[in-house]
Order: structure tokens, then C-alpha cells, then sequence
């Protein structure tokens, strides 16, 4: 007999690649509700690069493991599954659609039977999977719209909007992390909830009993990020601001695309590589001020970056550039558009939190934790 009670069906990223906020959201979730996660191509063509043979080569040993690489993961008592189906990433190419559709629901319905869960709740965030509504059997479809992929370096602009465009309009509800993806919905006749990103304050706010090993070379004082470092950061004002603190180290820990010969040249700038997500904490205690320095444009403006409340959780200081969605938090950290100005704050912070804003950032942290985001996300599907 199928199951008859609520259940989900979702179409994002690779499973454990990254903890995307709906890999947070999904985490809880899946502790009360079975859950069906579909690991979606991405939206870039691939380039001949090294980088992109990795990941194609991984893509493609998960989609060719035992069990189509379904994987149940046991700490939710079998409530979650993880399905990679053969997908190809030439998106814009219709045969290559056609072919993805039929693999994609084919293993979708067959996992389903295996499962006995029907009539799921689809919740989709990648804007190619709207290619896959009406035909899983869904009881509705939520668009989560977490980024404006539209603007992402490398996607083809144009046909990355018309999937938006037919995801919002095949869509039934819909949930966005920013105002400006509020917006860009409500263009298109569209209501959505907003819903920015949580954090685990226990998780970032842990102690580690000794300096993470990858910093332990790197003098202090350190200025740092963590994360996926890509065309988003402003190198150059990184490089100005480098130059202008001799004094300080500058430290990039995560997974780099695409690196800056400026940034590179200077003596004070490091980067670490990556960490297994477990060990950010340990990273971020090493750090005397944690910084984002994103450049300000279209698809800046549209993220909500998920990193800016793990860094306030950490209790060190933290400097942004003036991005729409850290503005709104100046409470709680110091925003910072020219090198002159991150100089100034840099010096500043290194002295720092201060306790007026220690105090303000406990309180707003205490109501934005992932078990409060999840509940007001089940709500906008269940109601």
C-alpha cells in the first residue's frame, strides 16, 4: 500500500557535495517526513578544464554505482534516499532534454515504487528540473528559489531565464531566500515566501582545543573566509586592502575557481584549500576577523549568502562589502565598500566585538537557527 502521507520529492544539488540551504532544510525535515532527493545536473555546459573533468568524472561514477546510487542514509531511520540518474549537461540542446526527462522520471517512478510513496510534494531549485513537473506523480510543486542563476558566470543567461520562466509558471508555491528573488517572482504573477537562510549557532559556535593544522603557518592577525571562492569575490579590492595591511594575513579556505595573479603575488595572502564542512569551526576560531568581500552587482544582489550568519554565530567580527542582503544585519557586523573603508574597519575589528553588538547578535541569532526555517518551509508546502 502507498504511503498517503505527506512525502517529498526534491530535485537540487549533489547530496552532501556542499551543505546548501536545502540540504539543511531536508536534514530535518526527512527526520518526520520520508524524502526523495534527486541530484540534478548542473546549468553549465562543461569547459575543458581540470576542474571540470573532476567533476564530471564524479558526476559520472555516481551515476553508474550500484542502485543508480540511491543511498539510504540510515541516521534518519531510511526516511531519506539520494538518486543520481544518468543525466546528460548540454541543457539547451531539446534531444538532450528529452533524454533527461525520460531517464530522470523513469528512476524517479521506479524509486518511488520501491519506496511506496506517491503523490509527493516536489520541491525543485534547479531551474532545469521544471522539465520534470507533471510527470512524477507530484501532489504540487514548490519552487525554492535560492539564487538568480541567470547572472552566474558561465550560464547562458537567456535560457537559464526561460527555465525560470516555466518553472515559475508550472510551479504551485514558492519560497525565496532574498527580496529581490521575491520580486522577480511576483513579475511573473507569482507569491513567495521569504525565507533567508538559517544557521547552526552550536555547530559554528564550538570550540576547538587546538588551531586547525592548515593555519597553523599563517601568521596572525588573520582576516579569513571559508567557502567556495569564485568570480562573486572582488579580488582586486582584496588585493588593495592585502597591500595596504602588510601586517595582516588574508586567508581563502575552500575550493578556488578561478585564482587572481594580484592576490597570488602578495605575501600576506594565503589559501588554504578545503575543508571537510565539520572542520569550519576549528578553521573560523584561527581567524581574528571573518570577511566577504563580494563585488556588487546583479547576481550579488540577489543572494542571501548563506556564510554571513555561520560567521556571526562564530562571535569573531565580520566585515562585508554593501550587498543588499548584509546591509539589512549592519547591526551585527560592519559593512565596508572601498579598500580605504576595509582598512579602517579591519583595524577596528581586530579589536573586537564589540559587547553592544555581541549582545544584539544572540538575540537575532536565537530565531534563525534551521529547525525554525524548516518549520515555516514545511508550512508553505503542507497548508
Amino acid at each position: 500500500m502507498s504511503r498517503i502521507d505527506p512525502s517529498f520529492l526534491v530535485f537540487s544539488d549533489d547530496w552532501g557535495e556542499h551543505p546548501s540551504s536545502c540540504q539543511h532544510l531536508f536534514k530535518i525535515i526527512a527526520q518526520s517526513y520520508p524524502v526523495l532527493w534527486v541530484n540534478t545536473v548542473g546549468l553549465r555546459t562543461p569547459r575543458p578544464t581540470r576542474g571540470d573533468l573532476r567533476k564530471a568524472v564524479t558526476k559520472v561514477k555516481k551515476m553508474f554505482a550500484a542502485e543508480s546510487a540511491a543511498t539510504s542514509l540510515q541516521e534518519y531511520d531510511g526516511n531519506l534516499d539520494v538518486l543520481q540518474p544518468v543525466m546528460l549537461p548540454f541543457a539547451g540542446n531539446r534531444a538532450v532534454q528529452a533524454f533527461n526527462r525520460q531517464q530522470v522520471v523513469s528512476a524517479v517512478k521506479k524509486k518511488m515504487r520501491v519506496r511506496e510513496q506517491s503523490a509527493p510534494i516536489m520541491v525543485i531549485t534547479a531551474p532545469n528540473a521544471h522539465d520534470y513537473i507533471g510527470h512524477c506523480g507530484e501532489s504540487r510543486c514548490v519552487y525554492y528559489s535560492v539564487d538568480d542563476f541567470s547572472e552566474w558566470p558561465g550560464l547562458d543567461k537567456d535560457l537559464v531565464a526561460r527555465m525560470e520562466t516555466e518553472l515559475i509558471r508550472k510551479a504551485d508555491r514558492y519560497v525565496a531566500t532574498s527580496q529581490l528573488l521575491i520580486d522577480r517572482i511576483a513579475a511573473q504573477g507569482g507569491s513567495a515566501l521569504l525565507l533567508t537562510h538559517g544557521v547552526d549557532v552550536d555547530f559554528f559556535a564550538q570550540m576547538s582545543s587546538e588551531e586547525h593544522p592548515l593555519l597553523k603557518q599563517i601568521p596572525h592577525p588573520r582576516v579569513g573566509y571559508f567557502g567556495l571562492f569564485d568570480d562573486r569575490s572582488d579580488c582586486d579590492l582584496l588585493a588593495e586592502v592585502a597591500a595596504r595591511l602588510p601586517d595582516v594575513s588574508f586567508v581563502v579556505t575552500g575550493e578556488v575557481q578561478g585564482r587572481s595573479a594580484r592576490l597570488e603575488a602578495l605575501d600576506n595572502f594565503y589559501f588554504t584549500g578545503p575543508v571537510p564542512y565539520r572542520q569550519l569551526p576549528a578553521v573560523a576560531e584561527g581567524f581574528s576577523v571573518c570577511m566577504l568581500p563580494y563585488k556588487i552587482n546583479r547576481l550579488t544582489d540577489a543572494i542571501q549568502p548563506l556564510k554571513i550568519k555561520e560567521y556571526l554565530a562564530t562571535g569573531k567580527p565580520v566585515i562585508s562589502t554593501p550587498l543588499k542582503e548584509t546591509l539589512k544585519l549592519s547591526d551585527y557586523l560592519e559593512n565596508a565598500a572601498t579598500a580605504e573603508q576595509w582598512q579602517q574597519t579591519i583595524r577596528s575589528a581586530l579589536k573586537g566585538v564589540p559587547e553592544q553588538q555581541r549582545a544584539a547578535r544572540q538575540a537575532f541569532l536565537s530565531s534563525e537557527s534551521w529547525q525554525e526555517k524548516s518549520r515555516l518551509f514545511l508550512r508553505q508546502c503542507l497548508d
